[in-house]
């Protein structure tokens, strides 16, 4: 039997995706799970518009010559939502074409968006179960996508804590040196074009600390350390970097900025504010602090060995000349045995 010769129901039930077209493309017959894409739709171009095979000669000259060479067709739906199908032709009696069509790749979409179960496909047709595959890889892909995006979140967790000083919350020695590296490679950067500010290191050391650790414990030494940590971050800006290197010191690094005046009075209020008594415990605790700055510009290539020797000296010159005091360093700081007066406030 000819495939001309086959009954619609014959057809509907073999082939539910197929159309039977007359010479001038009415539809004579539409498989019932075409149908549910198509509507009540009589003629071709009702439903559909080619877009492969193109012939000049128009759509049904189209479709006979993808017949006669065995090309495959591609149909776009004309109502929304303008599901692509594929398949082929071939040629019937009394100048009738017989399309069969599928989803291809687009199947998934189309399942969801015109409900269709497995009775709608072809018996021997693994269009269900290509789906079933096609969602188990899709279910595999979300969550490996998931664990690759809980892996980064780790990494990038596990490196900041590698930066982080976990009593203060502020950068560690390594953040530090990371900082300074960074700072120091955007100053030679500067050199090469028209100069910049350069940037400042201020060394911090709490004068006193160690009587409160011996006379309240530990856990009020940490307080105030912490208590010390967010002065130091609400004094700077977002982009400086504020970092606990261990102990009770204490470094700032402040971009674009290496003007004395501005750095010593930044170090005078860091320094008053600290000596402010403080709650802790249900006891006031008082200490104070010493600051060493030390500078780089753009005039020479920073050295950063020098520098954090600079603002060594700088802190312990500071020390020496009674604490509670700050000190430049380096070339802009004072000759030696010269600090910045002691700050005193009513």
């Amino acid at each position: 039997m000819t495939a001309g010769a086959l009954r619609c129901a014959d057809l509907a039930r073999l082939l539910p995706m197929h159309l039977v077209l007359d010479e001038e493309g009415h539809l004579l017959s539409a498989g019932p799970t075409l149908r549910k894409l198509i509507g009540p739709a009589r003629h071709l171009e009702e439903a559909f518009v080619i877009e492969r095979p193109h012939h000049a000669g128009g759509a049904m000259e189209g479709l006979r010559a993808a017949a006669g060479e065995g090309r495959r067709l591609f149909l776009r739906q004309k109502p929304a939502p303008q599901a692509l199908l594929r398949g082929h032709a071939v040629a019937g009696a009394g100048g009738r074409l017989i399309l069969n069509l599928g989803f291809g790749i687009g199947l998934p979409q189309a399942v969801r968006q015109f409900d269709l179960t497995d009775a709608d496909f072809a018996p021997s047709e693994l269009a269900m179960e290509l789906l079933f595959l096609y969602e188990a890889t899709r279910t595999a892909v979300a969550a490996l996508a998931r664990h690759n995006s809980a892996l980064d979140d780790a990494r990038q967790t596990a490196e900041t804590e590698s930066l982080t000083d976990p009593l203060t919350r502020l950068a560690n020695r390594r953040g530090l040196d990371l900082a300074l590296q960074r700072a120091a490679g955007a100053l030679r950067l500067e050199r090469r074009g028209e100069g910049g500010a350069g940037f400042a290191v201020l060394h911090l050391d709490l004068d006193g600390f160690k009587a409160v650790n011996d006379h309240h414990g530990h856990a009020a030494g940490d307080a105030l350390l912490a208590h010390v940590a967010r002065i130091l971050t609400e004094e700077t800006r977002a982009g400086d970097t504020v970092a606990r290197p261990g102990g009770d010191e204490f470094v700032l690094l402040l971009r674009g900025l290496a003007a004395p005046q501005p750095l010593e009075r930044l170090a005078r209020r860091i320094i008053a504010r600290i000596e402010e008594p403080v709650a802790i415990g249900g006891t006031r605790l008082s200490v104070s602090a010493s600051i060493g700055i030390a500078v780089a510009t753009s005039a020479a290539p920073p050295d950063l060995g020098m520098l954090a020797a600079e603002a060594d000296a700088a802190l312990y010159a500071a020390k020496r000349s009674g604490r509670g005091r700050c000190c430049l360093g380096g070339p802009l700081g004072p000759r030696e045995g010269e600090v910045s007066a002691p700050l005193s406030f009513p």
